[in-house]
């Protein structure tokens, strides 16, 4: 996976030196889309005595939300994206008798999802992890396949002409990745509280094309010349490609334990996520927002089953909506052995009340150059209002390397087609408690 490689070779230096801005772009990644399918297909001038209509097809009034609403779930989702969890494998108590610290559990703990141990007072864990994503589809239609399809219909002229039943088809193939590392520390304040934050570094990488086809469906083959792209042909691809790194949304987290049992207890926790990405160049939200989320857990032998549910609220984004959330994690650590915890997460997340893009059936009614009329049925992406869903399971282990070092390697899958999906996300990383 060559560009994994180089996207992790970035992040580290990155992540080495200080946050710095995206990159320079001559046009966001946030605006690729849009801008291929409004603003770079262009017909060439008609012939003698018909109107100047070379920049006459536009997005119809749902074709015209479809790219932002695309770049919109893309952008809330690249931005807060699964990322591992900031809280150390390793959870000490202080004895007082024997002036020591003492492990509370043999388990290191999940990887995305927390548990309601913390790290000890005074004990500080610090770590990296990097990941890679390659997203595959969008609403189950493949990325880089062409299926994803727009049509753009012609703008009404004057006298109503039979030339404006044709159609031009924009279909979409996309390399989308992102890659990020990121770098935490988490700090016990007392034996219940602890303070954390996880800094981002992101690398986004977007290559489009729209190969566009003119449907001369109301024109027909006799009069070619009226809509044709530059040298007379009935197609035509545009393309658009950019590369952004940098800093993403920072997130800084407490958690107070406030029940407490043999291995677990019940916790509260608060994520705060700092505006700190470009959004614009889909390094982050734009948004500041903040999560609540009750954390359960326990041990069970070698197993410490752990719940986490919470509420994600967002502010405004120059981007557009950045949904609120209701976010779930579930799953188990198993001591495998002294040195090896695996661990297994149901990862779900609800975005509420958002735009959403649903493959709909409508009907293109047009009337050709001797007024007969037709229809053409078409796959046409509709804005509708609702909730998206997305799931993810999360396997893997964390490795003691020695002393209260861990190594972490973990797999995200893709459980549901919804919005943007990366179906396989590999996550390595580690951590160490002083």
């Amino acid at each position: 996976m060559p560009r994994a490689l180089r996207l992790f070779r970035i992040g580290c230096i990155l992540a080495l030196v200080s946050p710095m801005p995206a990159l320079a772009q001559d046009v966001p990644l946030s605006q690729i889309l849009p801008r291929l399918i409004q603003a770079e297909i262009r017909l060439e001038q008609p012939p003698p005595g018909f109107v100047s209509h070379e920049a006459h097809f536009l997005p119809g009034a749902d074709q015209s939300l479809a790219p932002y609403l695309f770049n919109q779930q893309i952008v809330g989702q690249l931005a807060t994206f699964p990322i591992g969890s900031p809280t150390g494998g390793f959870a000490f108590t202080f004895d007082a008798a024997s002036g020591t610290f003492q492990r509370t559990t043999d388990s290191f703990g999940p990887a995305f999802a927390d548990r309601a141990l913390t790290n000890g007072r005074g004990k500080f864990t610090f770590g990296t992890s990097f990941q890679f994503s390659k997203y595959s589809s969008f609403e189950g239609q493949d990325l880089d396949g062409g299926g994803i399809k727009f049509y753009l219909r012609h703008e009404n002229v004057p006298g109503d002409l039979f030339f404006e039943g044709d159609l031009i088809e924009a279909a979409l193939s996309m390399d989308l990745s992102s890659a990020t590392t990121t770098v935490f520390g988490n700090f016990g304040v007392t034996d219940k509280l602890d303070l954390a934050v996880a800094i981002p570094i992101v690398s986004v990488s977007m290559d489009a094309t729209v190969n566009a086809s003119i449907l001369r469906v109301a024109s027909g083959q006799g009069t070619t010349n009226i809509h044709a792209f530059q040298g007379g042909g009935a197609s035509r691809s545009f393309s658009g490609s950019q590369d952004a790194a940098g800093i993403g949304d920072i997130l800084v987290r407490a958690k107070y334990r406030f029940a407490s049992m043999a291995g677990g207890g019940l916790a509260a926790g608060v994520d705060v996520r700092l505006p700190t990405g470009d959004a614009e160049n889909l390094l982050g939200t734009g948004a500041t927002g903040a999560t609540f989320t009750l954390i359960g857990s326990t041990t069970r032998g070698n197993f410490g089953p752990h719940f986490n549910v919470g509420f994600t609220t967002n502010g405004d984004s120059d981007v557009g909506n950045i949904a609120n959330e209701l976010t779930y994690r579930v799953g188990t650590e198993i001591v495998a052995g002294p040195r090896v915890t695996l661990n297994a997460d149901v990862l779900g997340r609800t975005m509420m009340d958002i735009e959403r893009l649903e493959l709909t059936s409508v009907e293109h009614r047009f009337f050709n150059n001797v007024g007969v009329p037709g229809v053409l049925p078409l796959q046409e992406y509709v804005a509708r209002s609702g909730s998206l869903n997305l799931m993810n399971l999360a396997v893997g282990g964390k490795f003691n390397l020695g002393g209260n070092f861990l190594l972490n390697a973990n797999v995200l899958f893709a459980l549901s087609d919804s919005g943007v999906v990366s179906k396989v996300t590999p996550v390595f990383g580690f951590d160490y408690t002083f």
